[in-house]
């Protein structure tokens, strides 16, 4: 189903503009001037020795490159640019680290005034981010469930706009140019094709919904080069925060909330109750995809794996991709092409690395 705010417009049409997540722009919410960064088209680079370990081919969409060294730029160009459109002022979010980072930066480009909450466990990286950028910080104990019930108080006091996940419609929107970009690439540049499967990793799990948006919409339009099935949708969590795998595994409807506050190094998987588990497990399961909790020793094992053998210093995120789709790989449950997606630069996580 398309969006209510898609008009008619040609691939060929997309094409002869620049090469960033704006060329797509009637899919995108977004009617006036965007608030940008200069978010270029991203890179999609084939593995070649991930490839031939693994046995399938291996490629890599690697968001590192975007304002913010990491994929929330997409959500937050979108989502502030329609902020912009709509009066907000001032907005108030919840984040466990690279989202409140990235939408302080665009919130500064968009002069609204922002107030991120965080868990005092999120990286200082992210918090310093927050701070250099002119917003507001707030700490809070416990986790980013605790964090979004604190920006939902400031939200009731304040008046500021509550930018939830998921509450907050429009960043799926960006995060969706992620995937026509890769589908793009896919297809040689001059029309669209999709993967077999994409490896991504979920704390909230918007990524995983915007795929499956980007899916539909490609297809209700006829970019294809030819018809086909979605890509099958491979969730990733670590292992000490894997709500959405445990209920995958259980094929429960529902999940339920983690009962341990989690450590992992990967920040952006420490999402012990997304608020749309449910979506995220229905559009999994949909797309004849599976959910994987990788081992934090695995984890930081990755992040050196993907450096030394296909010069990628990812972040942990994006790192957790390696080992879920090799286990899926040698077991004989996952056909190439696959697109392992890297969310966010390495560079972001050096203390906790060390």
């Amino acid at each position: 189903m398309l969006p209510r705010y898609e008009t008619s417009v040609a691939l060929q049409e997309a094409l002869a503009r620049p090469a960033d997540m704006w060329r797509f722009r009637e899919l995108l919410p977004v009617e006036g001037e965007a608030v940008s960064l200069g978010e270029a088209e991203t890179p999609l680079l084939f593995c070649p020795r991930l490839s031939d370990r693994s046995g399938i081919e291996i490629f890599v969409k690697d968001d590192s490159p975007l304002p913010g060294g990491t994929f929330k730029a997409r959500g937050a160009a979108v989502g502030l640019s329609r902020a912009v459109e709509l009066g907000v002022k001032q907005v108030v979010m919840p984040s466990a680290g690279n989202a409140g980072g990235a939408w302080a930066l665009y919130a500064a480009r968009a002069a609204i005034e922002i107030t991120v909450t965080m868990a005092r466990s999120a990286p200082a990286a992210n918090q310093q981010e927050v701070v250099v950028a002119g917003g507001t910080l707030e700490l809070v104990d416990g986790t980013i469930a605790d964090a979004a019930a604190r920006a939902k108080q400031i939200a009731s006091e304040t008046g500021a706009f509550l930018a939830t996940t998921f509450n907050e419609p429009y960043r799926v929107d960006g995060k969706k140019t992620a995937w026509l970009e890769m589908f793009l690439q896919l297809g040689g540049g001059t029309s669209m094709r999709f993967p077999a499967a994409v490896v991504l990793p979920v704390g909230g799990g918007v990524a995983a919904v915007a795929l499956a948006k980007a899916v539909a919409e490609v297809t209700a339009l006829g970019w294809l080069s030819q018809p086909q099935q979605g890509p099958r949708i491979v969730g990733v969590q670590a292992a000490d925060c894997a709500p959405i795998v445990k209920a995958f595994g259980q094929a429960q409807q529902t999940v339920e909330p983690w009962p341990v506050q989690p450590s992992t190094i990967a920040a952006g998987l420490r999402v012990p109750a997304p608020s749309e588990a449910d979506l995220v497990l229905d559009r999994v399961r949909a797309s004849g995809g599976t959910m994987v909790a990788v081992a934090e020793e695995d984890i930081r094992r990755a992040v050196g794996d993907l450096a030394a053998s296909e010069g990628l210093f990812a972040c942990p995120e994006g790192a957790s991709t390696l080992p879920a789709a090799e286990k899926l790989a040698r077991a004989g449950e996952l056909e190439g092409p696959v697109v392992l997606y890297n969310t966010g630069a390495g560079i972001k996580y050096l203390d906790a690395l060390r």
